[in-house]
């Protein structure tokens, strides 16, 4: 079948971690590009694409009639899982919003998770709050991407409840990480405690993400860069208060770059 579609790189890393004949909830689907070239290049057997704004669910409408692709398709009109039937999909996928969003979005429909296995998501924010999260769930952590859209980097992660990391190897995997930054606090480069640099690294390796600093693929030091120069703008705003509180602050920040350069030039 011809794709009539043509999705980004952001979306075609997303749909290439949907299994193939999937029963697929979308949510937060926009135009529905994503399900309609999923079902075109025969990767799904059928999808409900969801989207709680007006104007996103009329485009879905309309894309998905324009294409007579009703009978497989169905667009609804709603707030995340709850236009879902439970046992109506056994794969979702949600992208393009805040992880405490799609946490929020998981935990209203208890019911429609119980069918679901495979689970794929592309937050943008709070990565390490939903990485946590969702482990602290149960679900398994299959794998992690970066790719890049628009001088964007988007992470992509694939869970299931099936096969993949579970939250107690990922927990050893930071343990490794703790001690490899270590040198960076003995040598006094961080000026932190030892609980507030246990804190930090958990917050950094939780946020870039355990798989993904492990591959080191070649868009990580990007990443690494972005977050850096946030830190940057940052510490240069606070230099500007004079508070013993900001002050206070600036040295955690200072810890805090000190420990991006280690994640970043560990070999």
């Amino acid at each position: 079948m011809t794709i009539s579609v043509s999705i980004g790189p952001r979306l075609q890393t997303v749909a290439s971690f949907v299994p193939k004949g999937a029963k697929l909830g979308d949510i937060g689907t926009d135009h529905a590009y994503l399900p309609i070239a999923l079902y075109e290049t025969d990767q799904i057997s059928k999808a409900v694409a969801v989207d709680v704004h007006e104007g996103p669910y009329q485009s879905a409408l309309m894309a998905v009639k324009g294409r007579h692709l009703e009978a497989v398709i169905d667009v609804r009109f709603g707030d995340g899982l709850m236009p879902l039937e439970a046992e109506e999909v056994n794969v979702l996928t949600l992208a393009g919003m805040g992880g405490r969003t799609m946490l929020d979005i998981l935990s209203a429909r208890p019911d429609v998770l119980e069918s679901v296995v495979d689970l794929i998501v592309q937050p943008q924010g709070a990565e390490g709050v939903l990485r946590l999260a969702l482990l602290a769930g149960g679900w398994r952590l299959k794998a992690e991407k970066l790719v890049e859209e628009e001088d964007r980097i988007y992470i992509i992660m694939a869970y299931s409840k099936e096969a993949g990391w579970g939250r107690a190897e990922l927990l050893e995997k930071e343990r490794l990480w703790n001690q490899r930054l270590r040198p960076l606090l003995e040598s006094g480069v961080i000026l932190a405690t030892e609980a507030e640099f246990s804190s930090l690294v958990h917050r950094l390796v939780w946020h870039f993400g355990l798989l993904v600093l492990e591959e080191r693929p070649d868009l990580l030091t990007g990443l690494l860069n972005e977050y850096r120069g946030m830190l940057l703008r940052r510490q240069e705003q606070m230099k500007k208060s004079k508070s013993v509180e900001i002050i206070a602050k600036i040295r955690e920040v200072s810890d805090e770059l000190a420990l991006v350069e280690g994640l970043r030039i560990w070999q």
